[in-house]
């Protein structure tokens, strides 16, 4: 029997899962049902949420003041400690049990798109709520509601600086001589909205729309004392203050055909080449302005042009999405010890992607990880790409699994005959595994 076509798995998701039949073909229909459809598995990975979390965080701050925090520790700072580790494995081991890849490769893509990193202490109990909380309910909602709950998050508040950007002439400003701080308000116009079309004074004056935001344990909010007064005039349109002149903003910039337009090439650009064609890119945004900022008409524009069927796979997994497919072709969670190829007491994964050159929520900048391929191929990150496969050969191989089967089920009619000889003429079949997990074949999507 011919192998199946696996390219929905592949480039739209994290590919086939050990234990689960794939498709029969490309189905654009099966996968728009994915991103409503109920997924136990990965959904048990969740972590608590940031209601759950602040009182914790408040007891590690207060432990910090009291500089306690590692000889004599409260319940509270044990307990976040408990949950940020967690944090750490559900970044890997919930896509790697998911039945809708493509749900989860979109909320990474989004994260990653509006992107907060952990960078100190403060951050770290903040990121994962900021990905469930703030971009996973609205993949398949409207754009413009996903740029107001990241915008008004804790974690982009603080990730940006925002929390220190005084109005110059409000209270505070005029009391103690602080100014702006224009992180946040460049970030949103450059990165997570329109690209292009704005100037210097659109950021300057957005800033001074956004002084005053803060939400801690007591909600969101704008802080009167530091709110700039006066009208703002940001790419031609005049703006109070306050909290609803902000989510105005926000929704007039994200109907923008500059943010429908960037919004479009970043989708395109992940799922289909770093240079995806440019009348589906287009399409696409037209989709976007036509449906007020709905993203679902946007996915079906791309997963129903002829690129997206293509078999030739232009794109490169970045090391999450590479050790993510791994996991699902062994049936593995990262989790497991005693397997052979790893530490005793378990994978370490943590250790690794730092040495894949991804490590985990620790995005280089506010650009977020890279899409392009190149980026992803320097030496050492070549050279741990190998070392992993061979680590993962011995422990999928070992256990009787015949690597010409799985070459067929993590790859279907796309493995190469070069690869399937060089699979087949392994002298022991775990070094037959790493072969097919070193391969050109496996690591691009």
């Amino acid at each position: 029997m011919d192998a199946p076509s696996l390219i929905e798995d592949i480039r739209f998701g994290f590919g086939p899962l050990a234990g689960r039949a794939p498709g029969p073909g490309y189905d654009a229909d099966r996968l728009m049902a994915q991103l409503t459809a109920p997924d136990a598995p990965a959904d048990q990975w969740a972590t608590p949420g940031l209601a759950e979390r602040w009182p914790l965080i408040e007891a590690y701050t207060a432990d910090r003041k009291a500089k306690v925090h590692k000889t004599n520790p409260s319940a509270g700072t044990l307990r976040l400690a408990e949950i940020e580790a967690q944090d750490l494995q559900v970044w890997l081991s919930r896509p790697a049990v998911a039945l809708c890849g493509f749900r989860e490769r979109l909320a990474n893509l989004w994260a990653n798109r509006i992107t907060v990193a952990i960078q100190g202490a403060a951050l770290r109990p903040l990121v994962p709520p900021f990905r469930d909380e703030a971009i996973r309910p609205h993949i398949t909602g409207r754009l413009a509601d996903m740029l107001k709950a990241t915008l008004w998050h804790p974690a982009m508040q603080l990730f940006l600086t925002q929390v220190q950007s005084v109005g110059p002439n409000s209270r505070q400003g005029k009391k103690r001589n602080k100014g702006l701080n224009e992180n946040l308000a460049r970030e949103f116009l450059e990165l997570h909205t329109m690209g292009r079309g704005y100037t210097q004074t659109d950021v300057t004056e957005l800033a001074k729309l956004l002084a005053g935001m803060k939400h801690d344990a007591e909600g969101p909010r704008v802080e009167d004392a530091r709110q700039e007064p006066g009208e703002k005039l940001i790419l031609g349109q005049t703006y109070q203050t306050g909290a609803a002149e902000i989510d105005r903003l926000v929704e007039d910039v994200a109907h923008r055909p500059e943010t429908a337009e960037a919004t479009a090439f970043y989708l395109a650009r992940h799922f289909i080449a770093d240079e995806p064609p440019a009348d589906l890119v287009a399409t696409m945004a037209r989709a976007y302005l036509d449906h007020d900022t709905a993203l679902t008409p946007v996915y079906r524009v791309m997963l129903t042009h002829p690129a997206a069927r293509a078999s030739e796979r232009a794109k490169l997994r970045s090391p999450h999405e590479y050790v993510v497919a791994s996991l699902r072709l062994g049936g593995l969670t990262g989790t497991e010890a005693g397997l052979r190829g790893f530490r005793k007491d378990g994978m370490k994964l943590e250790d690794r992607m730092k040495k894949l050159g991804q490590p985990i929520y620790e995005a280089p900048s506010p650009e977020g990880w890279p899409e392009t391929a190149a980026e992803w191929l320097s030496p050492p990150m070549v050279s741990a790409r190998l070392d992993w496969a061979i680590d993962m050969g011995r422990a999928i191989g070992t256990n009787g699994a015949d690597p010409r089967e799985l070459a067929d089920f993590a790859l279907g009619d796309l493995a190469s005959p070069m690869l399937r000889r060089a699979v087949a003429g392994a002298e022991q079949k775990w070094e037959g595994v790493t072969v097919l997990l070193s391969s050109p074949d496996f690591s691009r999507r």
